[in-house]
């Protein structure tokens, strides 16, 4: 199968982007962001939520709370089974929230944060914005309405003096490249794109490059897959990715 790089680069060279691995030389790509729209001043750094080291950390994690709660007595579970979590007590419910949130915060935000900030000094681009660009690929543990739930609640964390915790992400997009989705403005699978900037009076070029790239994303995906796309307007809690229950991972539950 093909990379999500191998998809996504040649959309952003189409609408005017560069790739900072082709800008600066650098044996640890994962210390810089991926990519810069240089016209509209803008550093942007790729993530996707697939199976690695950020699924399995949470998968982990979660295994860990749904032991805790059997032995409390809160919840019971038997053998490997899956538990939608829409049926967990609402306190294990956001138990297991505040868990998916950590693990976002750490492997996504956290890290794009970083590599945007590292890629402004590299390119000597102090001004620059930073975009957290986010795919949902392949991955179906993560409904869209819980992802920018947990995205957006992780950028909007303090530090004590009132700055924002991740300064240099200024604006976030989150997309399905590739795994279809259901909204209920449309009968035939949806590709979704939802963004925004976290102070659009102040982000007015950020906002004119989210612009381009969601308005251009469709006509792409049209053009390379052969499919027809349309946009549809829509939030984030109306999305559903197609012939998935929101339900939590399969966990084996096994101590004495």
């Amino acid at each position: 199968m093909r990379t999500l790089q191998s998809i996504v680069d040649p959309f952003v060279k189409g609408v005017g982007g560069e790739l900072v691995s082709d800008l600066i030389a650098n044996n640890n790509p994962t210390s810089n962001a991926d990519y810069l729209f240089r016209h509209h001043n803008v550093i942007a750094e790729l993530k996707s939520l697939q199976a690695g080291g950020f699924v399995e950390s949470f998968h982990r994690k979660v295994a860990q709370l749904m032991g805790k709660w059997d032995r409390q007595g809160r919840f019971r579970v038997y053998g490997t089974v899956r538990v939608e979590s829409s049926k967990l007590p609402a306190d294990c419910r956001d138990e297991m929230f505040a868990v998916m949130g950590e693990s976002i915060q750490k492997h996504v935000v956290a890290a794009a944060n970083k590599q945007i900030k590292s890629t402004k000094s590299l390119l000597n681009m102090p001004d620059a914005k930073g975009l957290l660009w986010v795919a949902s690929d392949g991955n179906e543990d993560f409904q869209p309405d819980i992802v920018w739930y947990l995205l957006t609640k992780a950028l909007q964390k303090k530090k004590e003096s009132g700055d924002p915790a991740y300064s240099s992400v200024n604006g976030l997009a989150y997309f399905n490249p590739r795994m279809p989705a259901q909204v209920p403005q449309a009968s035939e699978p949806a590709m979704f794109w939802f963004s925004g900037c976290r102070n659009p009076a102040q982000d007015e070029r950020l906002q004119a490059c989210l612009n381009i790239l969601s308005n251009g994303w469709p006509h792409y995906v049209a053009w390379a897959q052969g499919v027809t796309v349309r946009n549809v307007a829509g939030k984030p809690e109306d999305a559903r990715f197609l012939g998935v229950e929101p339900k939590l991972p399969k966990i084996a539950i096994n101590y004495k």
